[in-house]
């Protein structure tokens, strides 16, 4: 299991601009380019990005997950992100309505993407060494699913404790796992090689 914490990310202006859009119906210009350009500099003691993750091999995984697998993946990686409950906290203080809500909420949302960029980019990393590539990241979204993947990683590892009764993740939280494949030729030459 590894764990890091308070590494930097960077937030984009123009992703949290098109999840804007998307999300609120907000008008991408110039303008409100520079304003999350500005907002982003004043936020950042709002963002504490942390993450947990731990990799498995597939016969452990199958006996402790109920992560379907394909039948070329060898191993999944489990992870937990958190950005801390900050910007989540100052986002319910803001009336309903102001605009400033919006801007944390894609906030919120560039931070968490952020964050796991960052600790997957390092399992790419463990990843190529052992001749193996990542899926993209399958969200983990049942309560049931959530809390069984939350005691593998160790999640409260980055402050985040689940209730029992409704292990619901926080808004500043995010759980995925990705599955390991190998590449080329590692695939006939090493099926099932432990990677934890």
């Amino acid at each position: 299991m590894t764990k890091i914490k308070n590494f930097r990310i960077t937030l984009r202006a123009r992703e949290m601009a098109r999840w804007l859009k998307r999300e609120r119906g907000l008008e991408t210009t110039p303008e409100l380019d520079l304003t999350l350009e500005q907002f982003i500099k004043d936020s950042r003691r709002w963002i504490e990005p942390a993450a947990v993750y731990t990799t498995l091999t597939r016969p452990i995984a199958e006996k402790t997950t109920t992560i379907p697998f394909s039948e070329n993946t060898v191993a999944v990686s489990l992870i937990a992100v958190s950005i801390g409950p900050a910007a989540e906290k100052e986002r319910l203080s803001v009336p309903e309505g102001d605009v400033r809500e919006s801007f944390l909420a894609a906030l919120q949302q560039e931070a968490l993407s952020q964050t796991l960029q960052f600790a997957a980019r390092l399992l790419q990393d463990q990843a190529k060494e052992e001749e193996c590539e990542l899926s993209a990241p399958v969200p983990a979204q049942d309560a049931a699913t959530v809390a069984s993947l939350a005691s593998l990683v160790g999640i409260q590892r980055i402050g985040i404790d689940l209730a029992a009764s409704a292990p619901e993740l926080p808004a500043h939280a995010f759980m995925a796992w990705f599955f390991w494949t190998p590449v080329g030729k590692a695939a006939s030459r090493r099926p099932e090689k432990a990677v934890a």
